[in-house]
Order: structure tokens, then C-alpha cells, then sequence
């Protein structure tokens, strides 16, 4: 068991991005996509003209003892900014992981720092560390149907959305001045985390991997917020992801109507979350699966695990409004077709 004394702590450059990955492989997952495509590391994390990872190296033999990655939501300082992959070695050097995380906190420009996907063993941890500690809540809308393939539905709950409330329109959002729009309008509200204009085009706008849907909201010519959504298919039939929001978070209880609309189609919408009143949801006709739920809205699709996923998180700040496209909890598994010549 060796001393911290005997690591160096410092900002990655990209000269040590084959060693990243090559840790990766050796030492977390060898078909992780992080050291199995190149091209998708340095689109998830080298762009804006920073590479995204903090290392620990052994001051003599230059060895990679540990490896945080980060995901930034805007350019220079005073930045909201998610960690991503989180690796050490061996119990070589105890409470490396920290040093790891109070590096992150100090040295990159984070206004907050918060993660989503914890492995239970790192809770205590980060509850040591002073970081707020809470999990995501999963909401779906279901489709009537007499067969489920993707979802297990044992108790089948089907609600109505609240037609007491106006409903709003919802468009598919191609025109990317009124995406800058919303992003602006979110920003004066000062919301936890602030997602830059930049970040959201580089985030969903140029992903190289998947296409994502942008729906926006609409009361008359007012853009309330938009939805950031991807559909997924698997055996034979698809569901639909909401995995992000932008805007007024009230304005979601003004889309029942047109939700319903879109969920022709789908086996079911589902939306992992935090930090917005369940009352909200529920007037758009979301149902709230609770933890122990013998319905399985599944997680994980590549590869697709028919099983129910509870995505704990940490974050230095507890006033926070979290969703599944944070971090990099949305990214693909397996390689697929890269399209990096199309995102930058």
C-alpha cells in the first residue's frame, strides 16, 4: 500500500489519450466503447479545446494509477460540469478516488460537480465528501395494449392527463435559433445545471451516434421549454425516451394531450428525473413506477435487460434539476456507426 505522496494529480492533454483508454481496457471494461472507438472518446471528451479527464500517474514510472472523466456544460470558467467514467487502479492508494473528486471540484472551472449512475460503493463516500446524495424518480406513460414486449407490465396503470389545464402545443423543433432561445430563457432562471447553448448543440444537436428528437412547447408564440427525445427499438416494436428538458419545468403539465398524440406508436414514453413536483408530471398523465414495482420499465438496451435500473447520483449542490442525458448515462455501448465527420 503505497502513499499519495508518490502520485501527481493533473489535467489529461491529449497526449494521453491512448492511455486512457488503454486503462480503460485493462482495468474497467475491455468492450467499453471508450477504448473501443477513438473517434467516439474524443467526440464525448476533447472538444471546445479541452480534453475531459483528470489522471493520477505514479511520479516515477508515469503509470495511470486513476482516471475521472467530465463532461463541462459550457465553455471556461464557473461552469456546471458532470463527472463521467470514474476508475482506480487497485486499493494501491487509499482514498485516491476522493483526491480524484476534490481535483475535480478545484481545478476545472466547476460552479457544481454532480454525477448520475453511482456504484453503491462509492455512496458513503461521497456522502463523506459533503455531496448531496438522491435518485433519480422514473415516470412512464403507457400505452393501452394486450402485449408488452419491452416493458413487463404485471398491474397495468393507466391515468388520464389533467384536462382542466390548458393544453399547450408541442412541435418537432428543427430551427436551431429557437433552441438558442430556450437555452437563454432557461438561463435567466438560474436553474442547477446550466446547459450553455453550445453545450446542448454539441450534446444533442451533433451527436455521432444517436438522433435525437427536439419537441418544443408552445402557448401561443411563447416557447415554453422543449423535450430532448430519442426513440429506441427493440424486439420488433419502440419505445420512446424523454431524456432531457429545457425551459419551464410547470409548462410540462400542459402536454398531456399532445403527449398522447406521440405515444401512438410506442409501447411506452418513459422519463427519468429529478427535482420537479410529481404533481406536474401527473397532470401530463405520467405514472410514477416505485422502487420496489413488479412492472419493469426496462433501463438498458445494449444489450436490452428486461429488469428495473435505480440511477442513484451525487451532486455539491441539492438544488438541482437532474435528467437521464446528463452526464453521459445516454451514450451507447456498443460502436455502431460513427458519425463524427457529421458533429463537428
Amino acid at each position: 500500500m503505497g502513499s499519495l505522496s508518490e502520485c501527481r494529480i493533473r489535467k489529461a492533454t491529449r497526449d494521453d489519450i491512448d492511455n486512457i483508454a488503454e486503462f480503460i481496457e485493462k482495468y474497467w471494461n475491455p468492450d467499453h466503447i471508450l477504448c473501443k472507438s477513438k473517434e467516439f472518446m474524443e467526440w464525448q471528451h476533447c472538444f471546445w479545446g479541452e480534453v475531459c479527464f483528470v489522471i493520477a500517474e505514479n511520479k516515477e514510472s508515469h503509470e495511470l494509477e486513476g482516471i475521472v472523466g467530465y463532461i463541462p456544460y459550457a465553455k471556461g470558467k464557473e461552469r456546471d460540469v458532470f463527472g463521467a467514467l470514474w476508475k482506480v487502479r487497485n486499493n494501491r492508494y487509499p482514498m485516491l478516488g476522493l483526491k480524484l473528486k476534490l481535483y475535480l471540484m478545484n481545478h476545472i472551472g466547476a460552479k457544481t460537480l454532480s454525477a448520475i449512475g453511482l456504484n453503491p460503493n462509492t455512496l458513503e463516500l461521497h456522502r463523506r465528501s459533503g455531496s448531496f446524495l438522491g435518485t433519480l424518480k422514473h415516470y412512464y406513460l403507457l400505452s393501452d395494449q394486450e402485449e408488452y414486449k419491452i416493458a413487463k407490465i404485471v398491474t397495468k396503470i393507466i391515468i388520464p392527463y389533467n384536462r382542466e389545464k390548458e393544453q399547450y402545443r408541442m412541435e418537432r423543433l428543427q430551427d436551431v435559433e429557437r433552441i438558442k432561445g430556450v437555452c437563454d430563457r432557461e438561463k435567466r432562471q438560474k436553474k442547477f445545471p446550466e446547459k450553455s447553448f453550445d453545450f446542448i448543440c454539441h450534446r444533442y444537436l451533433q451527436h455521432p451516434v444517436y438522433r435525437y428528437q427536439i419537441w418544443e412547447i408552445r402557448n401561443g408564440e411563447d416557447t415554453m421549454g422543449m423535450f430532448v427525445m430519442r426513440k429506441i427499438d427493440c424486439n420488433s416494436v419502440s419505445v420512446l425516451r424523454i431524456v432531457d428538458y429545457i425551459g419551464d419545468t410547470g409548462a410540462i403539465a400542459h402536454t398531456g394531450a399532445e403527449l398522447q398524440k406521440l405515444l401512438k406508436g410506442y409501447e411506452y414514453i418513459d422519463f427519468y428525473l429529478y427535482g420537479i413536483e410529481d404533481d406536474i408530471l401527473k397532470d401530463a398523465g405520467f405514472v410514477l413506477k416505485p422502487d420496489d414495482d413488479s412492472n419493469i420499465i426496462p433501463n438498458y438496451f445494449e444489450p436490452f435487460v428486461q429488469k428495473n435500473i435505480l440511477l442513484d447520483f451525487f451532486s455539491s449542490s441539492g438544488d438541482v434539476v437532474l435528467f437521464r442525458g446528463d452526464g453521459d448515462q445516454d451514450r451507447p455501448n456498443f460502436i455502431g456507426e460513427i458519425r463524427i465527420d457529421d458533429a463537428n
